[in-house]
Order: C-alpha cells, then sequence, then structure tokens
C-alpha cells in the first residue's frame, strides 16, 4: 500500500509538471506576434527537452506540395549535435513520415522493435544517433501542417500514452502559432498584390467621376458587388449594394476621403440579390483637383470571405486556448492539494458484509454517467467511496474536483460552483471559472449538499438538466459534462417534505442511493481499521507497533462509535502519541464502554454528548493544535456549525 502511494504521488507530480509547462506554453503562445513565433518555438524545444529528460527536439514542417517533410526548427542539449536543418524525412525516414501524415503519433522506445518495413528508418536514426524517440503531428482544422517530437541520444525508455497525449496538446500550440504566423503572412501578401491590383485577375477595378457621379467598374467588380453588366452605377447604386450595418462607416470612411483627398480603405459585407453574403476588402485613392476639390477616386475591390472565416476559426482557436489555459491554471491548484491528499491516502478497509455490499454498488454505477447520492453519517468515509467512483469510471484521467456545500459562505456559494466574469459584483476583481467547469468532462463530489442555499439549489438543477451554466455576470452560455455525485449526512428526503430541500433536485440527485454503513454496522471490520491506522502513524512518527492489547481490541469492537471511522483513527492517533512501547494499549474516548446508554435515544444524542466530552477535554478550545475540531477530525466552521444545531455552546466549558 505504500509503495502504491509512493507511485501516485509520483505520477501525479510528473502529471504537474508536464501540465505546468503545457500551460506556461500556452501562455507565452497567446497573442505572440508573427515575427516572433520562431523564436519562441526553438525556446520552447529547450523546455520541451529538459521536461521530459531528452537529448534533442526538432520541428518539421510540411511542404506547399505537401510531399516532403523539412525540418525548420531544432534544439539539443550540449554535447549532442543538432537535428540539421532542411533535412528531408519523407525520403530517409519513410515510416515516420507516413505515420503522421495518417495523423498519428510515431512512438520508437526501442530501435529493435521498428517493424521490418522500418529498415530505412532504423538506419537513418542510427546515423543520427537517434536510439529512442516520439513525434507527434502539427494539426490545424483537420489538416496536418508538420511535426514535433523529441529524443534520446545516449539511451532508451518508454514513451508512456499520458506523456504522448501531453505532447499532442504542446503540439497543438505550437500549430495554433504556426498558423497565426501563416495567416499575418498571408495578409501582408495579399495587401501587396492590391498596390497592383490591375495585373491580379481575382481583383475589381472601379473609377468613380465624382463630378458627374458615375462609376466605371471592370467586369469581375460588378460580379463582386453583384450589379448587372448594362447597369449604370453611381454611389447610391453602389451604397444599396452592401450590408444596412455597414452602410454608415463605408459613407463616413468615403467622406473623410473626398473632404482630405489621399487613400481610402475599407472592409464590408456586400449582400447579393439572392440573400448571399461576402466579405469585401476594398482600396482607392482620392484625387484632388487644384482648388481642393476631389475629382475622381480609383481603387480595386477583393473578396475576403474565405480569409475571414480563416480569423474567425483562429479566433475561436485563440479563445479556446485562453479557456484551456484557465482550466489548467485551476487544474494544478487542485492537482497540488491531490498530492498533498494522497500522501495520507488510506483505501477503503473492510471485509464485513455490509462493505462488501457498497463496494459491489460502486463498481456496479462507477462505469457509467449517472448522479450518485452517497449517504450516510459523519465520519464513515463517503468521501473516500465518492474517490472510488470516480477512480473505476471512465473520467478518472482528470482529477476529481471536491466542494464542500458547508463550507463556502452563502453570499459567494454561486460565483464557486458556477463561475465569474470580472466586475459581476462588487469586489469581483479578476475573472474565475467555477467548479462545475473545471470538472468538465469529470466528476463533481458536493459534500454536504444539504447545506446548499435554495437560490443554489435551482441553479444547480438547471446544470444537471440542460448541460449548461452562466457565470455570474455573463450573458453566454457555457455547455459543460460533468459526473455529479453528491453526499449528505443529512436525511435528505424529511428536508425535501419539510421544504428545505427542492423535490425536483432531490430527484436528479437521487439516481443511484449508496448508504455507507456506520461503524457499528460493521464492527467486525474495527481490527483491520485499527492495524490500518497503526501502520500510517508507525511510518509518521517514526514507532514501531508489533501486537495490540486484546482487551483495547475487544474494547474497540464493543464501543457504539458516534463519530464513526473517523473517530477511530482520532483515537489510534491519540493512542501512538503516548505509545512508548511494541505494544499498543488504546484507550476508549470518554469512559463510555459497551452498549450506548439508553438514556441517548437518538444518533444526535449521541453525537451531542460526544462533541461534549470532547469540549470538556479541550477546555472549550475549537481551533488550534490540540482543539476540539482536530480531534474530532473537522473543520472548525463545521464543528461551530454542528454544535449550532445541536443546541451546544462551548463558553460554559472554558477555564
Amino acid at each position: 500500500m505504500k509503495t502504491s502511494n509512493v507511485h501516485l504521488q509520483a505520477e501525479l507530480e510528473d502529471r504537474l509538471r508536464f501540465e505546468t509547462l503545457l500551460a506556461e506554453l500556452s501562455a507565452r503562445f497567446v497573442n505572440l506576434p508573427p515575427e516572433q513565433v520562431d523564436q519562441e518555438i526553438e525556446n520552447a524545444l529547450g523546455r520541451l527537452v529538459e521536461a521530459l529528460r531528452a537529448d534533442r527536439a526538432a520541428l518539421g514542417r510540411l511542404t506547399e506540395d505537401g510531399q516532403d517533410l523539412v525540418v525548420t526548427h531544432t534544439f539539443a542539449v550540449p554535447g549532442v549535435e543538432a537535428f540539421p536543418l532542411l533535412t528531408s524525412l519523407t525520403a530517409q525516414a519513410p515510416l515516420l513520415a507516413r505515420t503522421l501524415l495518417s495523423g498519428q503519433p510515431f512512438v520508437v522506445p526501442y530501435l529493435v522493435d521498428l517493424p521490418t518495413e522500418g529498415e530505412a528508418d532504423r538506419q537513418f536514426f542510427a546515423s543520427r544517433q537517434i536510439l529512442s524517440g516520439m513525434v507527434v503531428p502539427l494539426t490545424v482544422g483537420g489538416r496536418i501542417i508538420g511535426g514535433v517530437g523529441c529524443s534520446l541520444a545516449h539511451g532508451e525508455r518508454d514513451w508512456p500514452e499520458p506523456v504522448v497525449r501531453g505532447m499532442r496538446l504542446i503540439a497543438d500550440v505550437f500549430a495554433n502559432a504556426l498558423a497565426r504566423q501563416d495567416a499575418d503572412r498571408a495578409l501582408q501578401e495579399s495587401e501587396e498584390r492590391m498596390r497592383l491590383a490591375a495585373a491580379a485577375a481575382q481583383i475589381g477595378l472601379w473609377v468613380w467621376d465624382i463630378p458627374r457621379d458615375a462609376i466605371w467598374a471592370s467586369e469581375r467588380a460588378r460580379t463582386l458587388y453583384g450589379i448587372r453588366p448594362d447597369e449604370p452605377i453611381n454611389f447610391q447604386r453602389f451604397m444599396t449594394s452592401l450590408h444596412p450595418d455597414d452602410r454608415t462607416q463605408v459613407e463616413t470612411a468615403v467622406q473623410s476621403a473626398l473632404r482630405h483627398g489621399g487613400d481610402y480603405r475599407g472592409k464590408y459585407r456586400v449582400v447579393y440579390p439572392d440573400g448571399v453574403m461576402r466579405w469585401l476588402y476594398a482600396l482607392g485613392s482620392c484625387h484632388l483637383d487644384g482648388r481642393g476639390q476631389p475629382t475622381r477616386m480609383m481603387g480595386a475591390s477583393l473578396d475576403i470571405t474565405e480569409r475571414r472565416d480563416h480569423e474567425a476559426r483562429l479566433r475561436n482557436a485563440l479563445e479556446e486556448i485562453r479557456r484551456l489555459q484557465e482550466q489548467l491554471q485551476q487544474e494544478i491548484v487542485y492537482l497540488r492539494q491531490e498530492v498533498k491528499f494522497n500522501q495520507g491516502y488510506t483505501r477503503i478497509v473492510g471485509q464485513s458484509s455490509a462493505i462488501r455490499r457498497v463496494l459491489t454498488q460502486v463498481e456496479q454505477v462507477a462505469p457509467t454517467p449517472s448522479s450518485v447520492l452517497l449517504l450516510g453519517e459523519t465520519g464513515t468515509g463517503k468521501e473516500l467511496f465518492a474517490t472510488a467512483i470516480h477512480e473505476l469510471s471512465p473520467r478518472c484521467n482528470r482529477p476529481m474536483v471536491r466542494v464542500n456545500c458547508a463550507a463556502i459562505p452563502a453570499a459567494l456559494i454561486e460565483s464557486e460552483l458556477f463561475g465569474r466574469e470580472k466586475g459581476a459584483y462588487t469586489g469581483a476583481l479578476a475573472r474565475q471559472i467555477g467548479r462545475f467547469e473545471m470538472a468538465n468532462d469529470s466528476t463533481i463530489l458536493l459534500d454536504e449538499i444539504s447545506e446548499l442555499p435554495p437560490e443554489s439549489q435551482a441553479k444547480l438543477l438547471r446544470v444537471l438538466q440542460e448541460k449548461e451554466l452562466q457565470r455570474l455576470g455573463s450573458p453566454k452560455l457555457v455547455k459543460v459534462d460533468v459526473r455529479v455525485i453528491a453526499a449528505t449526512n443529512r436525511d435528505l428526503a424529511k428536508a425535501v417534505a419539510e421544504g428545505r430541500f427542492r423535490e425536483d433536485l432531490y430527484y436528479r440527485l437521487n439516481v443511484f442511493p449508496i448508504t455507507v454503513p456506520p461503524l457499528r454496522d460493521r464492527l467486525e471490520d474495527v481490527p483491520l481499521l485499527v492495524w490500518t491506522f497503526v501502520e500510517e502513524f508507525s511510518t509518521a512518527m517514526g514507532k514501531s507497533v508489533e501486537t495490540i492489547a486484546k482487551a483495547s481490541l475487544r474494547a474497540l469492537q464493543q464501543y457504539q462509535w458516534p463519530g464513526n471511522v473517523r473517530e477511530l483513527r482520532n483515537v489510534i492517533e491519540r493512542a501512538m502519541i503516548l505509545a512508548s512501547g511494541s505494544t499498543l494499549k488504546i484507550d476508549l474516548p470518554g469512559a463510555v464502554v459497551g452498549p450506548v446508554s439508553r438514556s441517548l435515544s437518538t444518533l444526535a444524542d449521541a453525537e451531542r454528548e460526544h462533541i461534549q466530552r470532547v469540549l470538556e477535554a479541550t477546555g472549550g478550545r475549537i481551533r488550534g493544535a490540540g482543539g476540539a475540531a482536530e480531534i474530532l477530525g473537522l473543520k472548525p466552521t463545521t464543528l461551530e456549525s454542528r454544535m449550532a444545531k445541536l443546541g451546544l455552546r462551548r463558553h460554559p466549558f472554558n477555564h
């Protein structure tokens, strides 16, 4: 168990390091000027080599004829020869080229594993001192534009699937940056061609005789503006061909050119008689006579609809990168928390029929997308069962997001769950992604769901029904695919009957209820749990325990455990702190051994008495080391809320 925990922590830390690199690269390439793209790619290849502990990295582009891959960017650590630029890969590594052009990654852990048809590739790699490596395709809009990869010169290694997936995400960052660079270069070339409009077959030429208000237009220009070959054209006829929303800005720009002379430039939409709409770019020059009066305007128009569509797709891709960057930043925080959480992680322990029944239910529901409602008393380990459901589900490759509904102030619960825009309310100084958006394609645990305010219950119901949400302060709907696990130690059916919980939300959450048994219903699991906690604390405290007093074990199995597994763990921790030899003796909480007193007619009575005893022992102190909250394994705010509901006050115990 200890070894698996170490492996899990190492895996999470590796993933954290790789995703941190991805977030940093995404941030650096957002809005990067096209002239800086090549240098930033060179720098990024160096960071990639460092993160993957490789020796070399290179990026290649597909030639314009689509027949060859040529190396354009390269990096190597000191002492290793960099991959030569302008190296043709199709002829020298045909299997590599075919694999990339098919859209698949090319992964070579060991040269000897290459198939027979890869013999040419093997000889080429050996000549370049490439012993192990991987290359993934660069893709934009489903089109392959090249590939990026890294290799080892002094050893061999496996390239796990998570690393290959991460490499593909980094390739997407490079591909979008190169696409923006290509688009910018294309725009510059297009504007240069505009100045040579007379020689361009697809450009429409026109001349406006201003005093006579008569426009001459070439055949191409008439086609661009939807005007018949024999139809007279004046300025008013030209304006009627434009989209109504663009006419004012076009007329304002034209009037400015008429008053001052010089160039006119504009982008606007033309609407054809059949309703089709196209974007045009117009460039003209206004000439003035000796009195400063406009005489004519000469110019050219070009259909830029395809380029505008491409720019729109690039803007959408950029927005998606920004969204993923924000989500990655939030996930990094959660992954750090997961690393800490799993350092003390203990798997579900138990062999009783009660616990086996619950584990069977977990295995049945985990592969489905259905909502799960975990019911059970405090301290029974509901969060651990939620983790098990997530880890056995198809969503396990993403971290589960945990929300304690009782620990978040009512005024902030909505923004925490669904996010907010900057300025959504006083104090909202930055945009924030909500927990549901962060849990997209993953699982969210809503702990203590009964504490959710009524207004937030309604919004949660909408998310479950419509699979979409709205951030506070934003009219935009965001689609989410989240598997919901809710947990509570309250009677939700009773809360529905009393009007404190929405009935429709209850039925949405109660698709697959699982009741986690209290420890008193699985007392045969106590010895296993005790030894599990003893091993955990032995490692943490550096103590060696070989035996446990039989009287202590018998007493532990006779005690009714109102605080359940959490209370048992705290009892063992206190015993381990006091232990001085190889035999562990364990004292029960307070002086109650055996069956619960008949005066404790309800679970609330037992819980009230137990909390009261702990408060007496701590002199009424709730917070801090050795406080009641720490002993009971609760957050201070949760304990204070529980005390208020049970009618307990701490001042009578103060000394």
